[in-house]
């Protein structure tokens, strides 16, 4: 709780964001920590559970959203909006370099939470009798 000042105007209220270990947001135009600055242009994932408060000029860019929770039958087609490398499970073997536009699909069953650099373009499921999934 603050009592404003005298000399002091209240200019907003500012709501607490709260995420469960199932939820993730992206912070547009995150506070650099180091600097206090906003690093204009840039995005933060942040997940898991975790209660903070946005700072001035920060924003979510699409609210707070839950990761995708994939069955056996289902995956999930992506795209990379930037240059990036997907590590690999295994510390021995080189991770994945993706392209900007670069599209590829992720099959389950997995819990997944997409990174700033990917963008999720549609969940698809096998159909029964095919058991292959649509083509795009």
């Amino acid at each position: 709780a603050h009592i404003p000042d005298v000399n002091e105007t209240v200019v907003g209220e500012v709501s607490l964001t709260t995420l469960t270990n199932r939820q993730y947001c992206v912070v547009l135009d995150p506070v650099d920590p180091v600097t206090g600055k906003n690093q204009l242009g840039k995005r933060e994932l942040r997940k898991g559970e975790r209660i903070f408060f946005l700072r001035p000029g920060e924003r979510l860019e699409a609210g707070i959203q839950n990761i995708y929770i994939l069955g056996s039958e289902e995956a999930l087609l992506l795209r990379a909006r930037e240059a990036f490398t997907e590590p690999s499970g295994d510390p021995k073997k080189p991770g994945t370099r993706h392209m900007p536009g670069d599209r590829w699909m992720i099959y389950g069953p997995c819990d997944y939470t997409p990174s700033v650099e990917v963008e999720v373009l549609e969940r698809r499921t096998t159909s029964k009798s095919s058991r292959i999934f649509p083509a795009t």
